[in-house]
């Protein structure tokens, strides 16, 4: 139901900590510096007194909420909060009910909305008299791409801001803030500094997750104690972290590319613990083999067809050892993207230039194709295999890495007596 403590009201004593420190000013507000930094588009807006419908897309525990209600603060709006995943339409006609009752006081009132995207398109688009109107100032928040998430008719009445997740240098200022604010623990607290590092890494970004952890962990110390790792780790249970799917097969990916297996093995490992689809890392496996390793190592590809097919085969986790086995072979074997490169050079050429008839010897039914088999060692004829528009075109440079060297090698050697015969030599 709608809520307007929820972003601005007094909290009790008893309120979770994560509650009790929300920043209750731009200043307060810590990361995001994109947004409400010095001069950045937000901030502007901000100490104008006023805004627009909003729409704040981030992950978890980044500060939507506690961004609205900044802003609610800002703009001297009436905060109401609304929950796509607890509310409907029943509940927003009740709150822009009491919004026009404000507005014709004279009052604003700030709709905020978390979980927007769970709103069917039906239910968004009711928002959209309201917001034309000037009856609300809608904000709303959702942790997926708005595109795909929101109205296209309501996305549009609304800017959209991006929040990150917290760096590890704003969650240690949080942290730190908790221990020593009045709305936290006073200084009443300590916390070893492997236990911050380690509340920190638990977090993965999410500020809300990483004081929750704290508070718990307070509860498991003994009294007059410090805070250790071993009630961290109590606070955490299953120790499962937040998982950043597309960030950490990038970095997997990244990591095999610059030839590290330690760092590859690290982001495989976290993706494991993330609970990935083993047959999703596979599959960014294979056309790493080909893409980064290439003709360089051709042998790379062998090994990680073969750990797909543990994949399919055995299923996790038994397949991690497979996995293990294609990343590390990765990430030491030597590259070469040229392979790659060359079908991307060909695909420009054609962009230019245009598809090209396929020479009149090469088609299906030709009687003056010669085959390179009937002429004997080394099978190289001077006969053309390009379009004679492009035939001096050369698409695919072999690098000297690896296995691709002696490639690059053969092919020199292939296309100097191919010239030689062509010449008449």
């Amino acid at each position: 139901m709608s809520n307007d403590s929820t972003l601005l009201g007094a909290l009790a004593p008893a309120a979770p900590l994560a509650a009790r420190m929300r920043p209750a000013t731009l200043d307060e507000v810590v990361g995001q510096e994109a947004l409400v930094g010095p001069g950045a588009p937000l901030r502007r807006l901000l100490e104008r007194g006023e805004t627009p419908s909003l729409l704040l897309w981030g992950p978890p525990g980044s500060g939507k909420s506690t961004l609205a209600a900044v802003i609610a603060a800002a703009v001297r709006a009436v905060p109401t909060s609304l929950s796509a995943t607890s509310d409907g339409v029943a509940e927003v006609r009740k709150a822009v009910a009491a919004a026009a009752e404000r507005r014709a006081h004279g009052e604003q009132t700030l709709l905020f909305i978390d979980e927007l995207h769970r709103f069917s398109r039906t239910q968004q688009d009711a928002l959209l008299p309201h917001v034309e109107a000037g009856t609300i100032i809608l904000v709303g928040a959702t942790t997926e791409p708005p595109p795909r998430a929101i109205s296209p008719a309501l996305l549009s009445r609304m800017r959209t801001f991006r929040l990150t997740a917290l760096s590890p240098d704003n969650l240690a200022t949080l942290l730190q803030r908790a221990l020593d604010d009045t709305r936290g623990f006073a200084g009443k607290i300590a916390v070893d500094d492997d236990a911050c590092r380690q509340l920190i890494g638990y977090a993965g970004g999410d500020a809300r997750r990483m004081l929750t952890l704290l508070e718990l962990a307070t509860l498991m110390t003994p009294a007059g104690k410090p805070v250790t790792p071993n009630e961290v780790l109590l606070a955490a249970q299953d120790r499962s972290l937040p998982y950043d799917q597309s960030g950490v097969t990038s970095a997997l990916i990244k990591s095999i590319r610059g030839n590290d297996p330690d760092a590859a093995i690290w982001w495989l490992a976290t993706a494991l613990e993330g609970g990935e689809d083993p047959r999703i890392i596979a599959r960014r496996l294979l056309v790493s083999a080909s893409e980064d390793v290439g003709n360089a190592d051709p042998a790379a590809l062998l090994l990680t067809v073969a750990a797909a097919q543990v994949v399919e085969l055995a299923g996790s986790p038994e397949c991690d050892y497979a996995l293990a086995q294609a990343v590390t072979y990765l990430a030491s074997a030597p590259k070469s993207p040229r392979a790659g490169e060359a079908l991307a050079a060909a695909r420009e050429q054609i962009a230019a230039a245009g598809q090209l008839p396929v020479p009149g010897h090469l088609r299906a039914a030709a009687k003056t194709y010669e085959s390179p088999h009937a002429a004997g060692e080394p099978f190289d004829l001077a006969q053309e295999y390009l379009p004679k528009e492009i035939s001096a075109k050369r698409f695919y440079d072999p690098s000297g890495s690896g296995a691709e060297a002696k490639l690059r090698d053969h092919i020199a050697q292939l296309r100097a007596a191919r010239a030689a015969k062509k010449r008449g030599e």
